[in-house]
């Protein structure tokens, strides 16, 4: 197997990217799931096979649940040390963004769990567009398929088979990285080519929305001149389950808003604080993201 494709489209001397090395192991396969924010987020699934990883394109990431079918775009072959890769590629280059390794470990065929054989049966299951395979993970275990459509040549779908690996959770709350712990944003805010604040607040807002609470939220432009809800008076204490409390502190009730590093910071009747509480304000425009920020200012003495 050559990497003509994955060769052609990066500049080396650019890239932090591996070289194009063909490069066979005596030991078990291995895979890697890569969460890349290049354009659009998406994750990337790659196989060892052949002295390669062959690799799809994975939009909405890979998922435990085996009612849900994922489209999976077969993309060209990437070197095997592409498994060891995390970090930053620089605008102007194919596929520049942040990339981190949300999942690594070893795989194999569900007959065969090592050696030449199930290499075999791999590369057989690979050719005729069913591929099948085990995957042993820190996120992702248990026996997945590869089904090729009729849709394109090198469109297919990612599936989870049933076992005891299976569930409905949303594996991909699970945000960070299995080699450095470090989140996407964290990964991003690393590099050596840094990110636009609009680009760090796609990766948050895709981040956000991979939370099963928030999946089905609509994304809306950031709200402005909030009013804040306002505690109510009762005529006594209560316990119950469906609310949580906090302490009512004895201050200015106050709403932040963050755009771009520009802050603005009004009271629950639209006064401006600014000038009044201006050691806030500075505090807001190191924040380094976009937010709407509900709280009250408060003095505390040496008792809090």
């Amino acid at each position: 197997m050559e990497l003509k494709d994955y060769k052609s489209r990066r500049k080396f001397a650019e890239t932090p990217e591996p070289g194009p090395e063909v490069r066979h192991t005596d030991t078990p396969p291995v895979f890697v799931v890569q969460k890349h924010a290049a354009r659009a987020l998406h994750y990337d699934l790659r196989l060892e096979m052949g002295g390669v990883l062959k690799s799809w394109a994975v939009p909405k990431g890979p998922s435990l649940n085996p009612s849900v079918k994922r489209l999976a775009v077969m993309v060209e072959d990437h070197p095997l040390d592409y498994k060891d890769f995390e970090g930053v590629i620089p605008k102007g280059n194919y596929g520049a963004g942040s990339v981190m390794i949300w999942d690594r470990g070893f795989y194999h065929h569900p007959s065969v769990s090592a050696g030449k054989e199930g290499e075999r049966l791999l590369l057989d299951g690979l050719k005729k567009g069913e591929l099948k395979f085990v995957l042993e993970g820190e996120k992702l275990r248990g026996e997945f398929v590869l089904v090729k459509t009729g849709m394109g040549t090198n469109s297919w779908l990612l599936m989870k088979k049933r076992d005891r690996f299976a569930t409905a959770e949303e594996i991909l709350e699970r945000n960070r990285s299995a080699a450095s712990r470090k989140s996407l944003e964290e990964i991003t805010e690393a590099g050596s080519d840094k990110a636009s604040p609009e680009e760090m607040a796609r990766i948050r807002l895709r981040e956000a929305l991979e939370e099963d609470a928030l999946k089905e939220a609509p994304a809306k432009p950031m709200p402005h001149g909030v009013r804040p809800m306002l505690a109510t008076l009762i005529r006594g204490p209560f316990d119950d389950p469906d609310w949580i409390f906090e302490v009512k502190w004895d201050g200015f009730r106050a709403v932040a808003e963050i755009r771009s590093g520009v802050v603005s910071l009004y009271s629950r009747n639209g006064i401006f604080f600014l000038r009044r509480f201006a050691p806030i304000a500075d505090a807001l425009r190191r924040v380094g993201f976009d937010a709407v920020l509900d709280g009250v200012i408060v003095v505390m003495d040496e008792k809090g």
